[in-house]
């Protein structure tokens, strides 16, 4: 899978979440891709939640069944 193709799933899959962030007041953007890192921002809700870790867990498994291979999701910070 080249880069574009890579990034297209990745959106697709986050478009894919972000009901779910958005019903609980959160929301969730991709920032960047390099290499196996996938860097999301968090917004809304979701910045102040103690469960934030566990929303980038969820994510990162969602990701990696998409891909079919590992990656890293890490939050970029806010501006």
């Amino acid at each position: 899978m080249n880069a574009p193709q890579k990034i297209a799933l990745i959106n697709s899959t986050l478009q894919e979440l972000r009901p779910g962030l958005q019903r609980d007041g959160g929301d969730i953007e991709l920032v960047d891709v390099v290499g196996d890192i996938v860097k999301v921002r968090l917004s809304g809700a979701c910045t102040t939640c103690t469960l934030a870790g566990q929303t980038l867990g969820g994510v990162r498994r969602k990701l990696m069944a998409a891909l079919r291979e590992p990656v890293r999701v890490v939050p970029a910070p806010i501006d």
